[in-house]
């Protein structure tokens, strides 16, 4: 073996390969005269099948676009509500991608896609630190757990 025949091999074996690759299809070009009609319906649609392109190719895009789906605002405007900067910030990432697939979907050139941080406290787990606290919660849970504490003479310690 000399580094001459390895050269020859490298050389050979991306013109042999290439031969075996089936060619993917070419993304259709925006076209800037769509201006059809954006329904909630539609965005649905588009939505769910582009979380299903993203699926496997990336998990964490999945997981987010998955649980926050898009909302008509206006005539052309996407407002996505998400929970975090983290998740803004990966969805920064993919914006053109996201946006032209559904500019693509829709036949609509001039759609906006704007994200949002809306967290909302109700969403946050109440957590419970003392036995006060802890018996409050459960008391929200099952409020017959009163009477199970009087009948039984029960203290919280």
């Amino acid at each position: 073996m000399s580094l001459k025949n390895l050269a020859k091999k490298v050389q050979q074996t991306p013109a042999s390969s290439s031969s075996l690759k089936v060619e993917e299809p070419q993304e259709e070009p925006i076209d800037m005269s769509w201006n059809e009609l954006i329904t909630q319906e539609g965005i649905d649609e588009a939505w769910r099948k582009y979380c299903m392109a993203v699926k496997s190719s990336n998990p964490r895009l999945y997981s987010i676009v998955d649980n926050h789906k898009p909302n008509l605002v206006g005539e052309r405007k996407l407002l996505i509500k998400l929970k975090n900067k983290l998740q803004e910030t990966e969805l920064q990432k993919e914006k053109s991608a996201m946006s032209g697939y559904l500019k693509r979907a829709l036949k609509n050139a001039r759609l906006e896609l704007e994200f949002e941080i809306s967290f909302d406290e109700s969403d946050a787990p109440k957590r419970a630190y003392t036995v006060a606290d802890k018996f409050k919660l459960m008391l929200e849970k099952n409020p017959d757990l009163i009477k199970f504490k009087q009948e039984f003479g029960l203290d919280l310690e």
